[in-house]
């Protein structure tokens, strides 16, 4: 247990660190057995306010012998803090290469399966100065535009799991100390440490740039600066998209070409790139490609092109995007009475009773006409590419977000949520059903 002279001692004040949590009634704690992830339980049990249960998750990924005793030595410790902890395990077979990012998307999955069961809202997660200061370097190196090199949000949504990281300001070696004041033995993890990954070998560069000024708190404080610029930039997308674009019930965009034509080129290549994860439900692209896509519009040219799984239709007065299948098809699926999925990564489909779910495909203007009574305005392959609802007995319930028969209620994922906010998670429960690409 820490005391206040240990932590005056590092500057640090659990009230301010977890004030942004006042409200929340149970949250979850990444704990992997490490020093930062042990500060951090540390920290949480020293906070005197009144704070929401907690509950530690950590991971046994199977990867490495000791695993197993390092995920015992957390339970054992967040039990002396009077926390609950839940040790999780991935098993099965683990691919051969690609392990870190496999293990990440499997540890995500694995909490997010606990919190759903023990109703925990938010996972705070030890990210601190170094990984931020990593994280920045590593995608100026990789070509990233403002968003990117924003680097770690304080908030942001991972694998559907809404993540606080109130450590982004402080350093590791003040979560060292911290750990060490406390008795604590931490693990380590020897992969941290292996330079055949791009993370490691920019931690082992950091204290050579530091020595050209590029420390990892200038680092960081530029990551601020990019943050409030990329904030004001979303909210002017967010007020052009208000103003000139449209996403119909199809899951069509379309976009007023001459206000585009005028619009700052930062917000143009925004409002595209908005535009194309919202269509295709995929939210990173390569930025130069937006980039072009955008100066070619701005530049007046009119044509046609695919890309991520969207085909772009720059017409004399509207820019017109709609989704299409891809080489493998939209997904197919049935649906239980009570369950929510995200279909594509673009619509939120809610079941009262049993049915399916797939693509219109086969479906042409005059069976839209027939169905909804209404006109199809867009592109036929747009049409086809939205979700189709059936009932058990194969009655037409919904087409897109048009809802023609009962039992079922469609909702799209707007525009606004490709940027993965915690505030627009889909519904608790909610299957993630994507393409097959």
């Amino acid at each position: 247990m820490l005391t206040p002279a240990d932590m005056a001692l590092c500057g640090l004040d659990p009230e301010t660190l977890f004030a942004p949590l006042a409200g929340r009634k149970t949250i979850g704690l990444a704990v992997s057995g490490g020093a930062d992830s042990l500060a951090l339980m540390l920290l949480y049990a020293a906070w005197s306010g009144t704070k929401p249960r907690a509950i530690v998750y950590t991971v046994d990924h199977g990867l490495r012998p000791e695993a197993q005793a390092e995920a015992a030595m957390v339970a054992r410790e967040a039990g002396k803090l009077g926390l609950s902890c839940r040790a999780l395990a991935w098993t099965g077979d683990k691919p051969s290469t690609g392990r870190q990012s496999a293990a990440r998307k499997a540890r995500y999955g694995l909490i997010a399966q606990a919190m759903d069961a023990d109703g925990a809202e938010i996972l705070l997660t030890a990210h601190h100065l170094r990984d931020q200061a990593e994280t920045v370097l590593m995608r100026l190196a990789h070509g990233s535009g403002v968003s990117g090199l924003g680097g770690i949000r304080t908030f942001s949504s991972v694998e559907g799991i809404c993540v606080f990281r109130p450590l982004l300001g402080v350093s590791p070696e003040t979560l060292a100390t911290l750990v060490a004041r406390a008795g604590l033995s931490p693990a380590f993890d020897p992969s941290n440490a292996d330079g055949t990954y791009e993370r490691t070998r920019w931690r082992d560069a950091l204290p050579g740039l530091a020595d050209l000024g590029l420390a990892p708190d200038r680092l960081g404080k530029a990551a601020e600066r990019l943050q409030r610029i990329d904030a004001l930039a979303i909210r002017a997308t967010d007020g052009f998209i208000a103003g000139h674009g449209t996403l119909d019930p199809l899951g069509i965009v379309r976009i007023e070409r001459e206000a585009f034509g005028t619009a700052d080129p930062e917000i143009r290549v925004r409002v595209i790139e908005r535009a194309l994860a919202g269509v295709s439900g995929v939210q990173s692209f390569f930025l130069s490609r937006i980039e072009a896509l955008a100066e070619r519009i701005a530049a007046g040219a009119r044509f046609t092109a695919t890309l991520a799984g969207t085909r772009i239709l720059a017409e004399a007065n509207t820019i017109v995007i709609h989704r299409e299948a891809g080489r493998r098809g939209l997904p197919t699926a049935s649906l239980a009475p009570g369950q929510s999925l995200v279909w594509d990564g673009r619509f939120v489909v809610k079941a009262a009773i049993a049915g399916t779910i797939g693509p219109a495909t086969g479906l042409g203007r005059e069976a839209f006409g027939a169905l909804t009574g209404g006109t199809l305005a867009g592109p036929v392959a747009g049409l086809r590419a939205a979700p189709l609802v059936r009932d058990a007995h194969g009655e037409i319930a919904a087409i897109g977000g048009i809802e023609v028969g009962e039992g079922f209620s469609v909702e799209q994922i707007p525009l606004t949520s490709w940027a993965g906010n915690c505030g627009n998670r889909p519904p608790d429960g909610a299957v993630a059903l994507v393409s097959p690409e």
